[in-house]
């Protein structure tokens, strides 16, 4: 087996690289959660660099097991780009087991490819390239539509994610944590470019038209180079963004003096923050609204947001939604919806989630059913 030009020793030493430095970021001590996360983008990054370059008949007949399994570390690249994002950001999403539901692509990847793998070696030689199963390719161009989906779809939320954060919070950042988080928010839309330039690659390889360039090897070579850019990046810039307490713990150390009200300033821009998030972007019409997609549009702890409900709004957060959503409903009313719509369409409207709570809730805040209360009004 021959590496075949200067530029794929190059990505092989690149993927090297990233190798080493995902060790370094899983595993040195006292690491923060985040490099973590990014310590293992960055190992199956750099397995799937490893599999471009090495792929070829020679190499799978000499390691038959490892035909196919590859495509799961690409399945793990954009859910793991999200989940360092949120983890870096968010002391509230560093727990592992958050957001499993983003791995679940892969794990059906390994469950439908499993008759496959579990053939034992002289078999799947035989059968590489030309005698594979008939369903074995069909089920690879479905998963690489997955592949390119997730580039579209975890982009997308990434960079909400980042625009949240900023717009909530730039008041309270540094110039440096703002230039950080201009950092990151480069990192995805470069990514975005190159996925655009692979899935490119990938559909002219489908139809078969060929062009000067192999838009796979400038994907792979800008994603690596890219990759090693954000783990320098995450060394010399941690912790940056873990709920305002760990920037005051990182300010002392760094001798800038905090006022004594502080605390008292932090608690009541928290409360304006989720007053003017409830008021401006009425997250209350999503009839499935939980808490911790308040956690999410606010960049507030779950902690945080629970004691303003009890101490300062005295009211559950179901009452405060609901409330909100009563007061979209007499609008409604007033507005005239009512008379071109059925009560149960304006319930949902106003983001009641049934007309049997809708009911209840109109007639717990007025005295009235929405049918009395319409007659009223006339």
């Amino acid at each position: 087996m021959e590496i075949e030009s200067y530029f794929k020793l190059v990505l092989l030493l690149g993927a090297a690289f990233i190798f080493l430095l995902s060790m370094y970021l899983m595993f040195y001590p006292n690491n923060f959660f985040a490099n973590k996360v990014l310590g293992a983008l960055t190992f199956f990054w750099s397995i799937t660099v490893f599999g471009f370059i090495l792929q070829s008949p020679e190499f799978f007949a000499k390691y038959p097991h490892l035909f196919g399994t590859l495509d799961v570390c690409t399945l793990l690249f954009f859910p793991l780009m999200y989940f360092y994002i949120k983890t870096y950001l968010y002391k509230d999403a560093r727990h592992f087991f958050k957001g499993i539901v983003h791995y679940i692509p892969a794990v059906l990847y390994i469950i439908i490819f499993m008759p496959f793998f579990v053939l034992d070696a002289d078999t799947k030689v035989s059968m590489y390239p030309d005698r594979l199963p008939s369903w074995f390719r069909p089920m690879q161009n479905v998963f690489n539509v997955v592949i390119i989906l997730q580039g579209v779809f975890y982009t997308i939320i990434s960079l909400r994610t980042l625009h949240h954060f900023q717009y909530f919070r730039t008041r309270r950042l540094s110039q440096f944590q703002l230039s950080s988080l201009n950092w990151l928010k480069l990192f995805v839309i470069s990514n975005v470019m190159l996925w655009i330039i692979g899935t490119t690659g990938a559909f002219l390889g489908i139809f078969g038209i060929a062009i000067l360039i192999d838009l796979f090897d400038v994907f792979y070579l800008g994603l690596t180079i890219l990759t090693l850019l954000l783990g320098v990046f995450t060394i010399q810039r941690p912790e940056l963004f873990a709920e305002e307490e760990d920037i005051r713990n990182l300010s002392i150390s760094k001798q800038v003096d905090i006022p004594k009200d502080a605390d008292r300033a932090n608690d009541t821009e928290g409360h304006e923050l989720l007053l003017n998030y409830l008021k401006n972007e009425k997250p209350y019409l999503k009839n499935d609204l939980k808490m911790q997609d308040l956690v999410e549009g606010t960049g507030l702890s779950y902690k945080r947001i629970s004691e303003m409900f009890t101490n300062e709004f005295k009211k559950s957060f179901f009452d405060v939604v609901n409330e909100y959503r009563l007061e979209t409903a007499i609008n409604l009313i007033k507005e005239g919806f009512h008379k071109q719509h059925t009560l149960p369409h304006l319930a949902e409207k106003a983001g009641f989630n049934s007309k049997t709570t809708f009911n209840r809730i109109f007639k717990k805040y007025t005295g009235q059913t929405p049918s009395e209360y319409i007659q009223s009004q006339k």
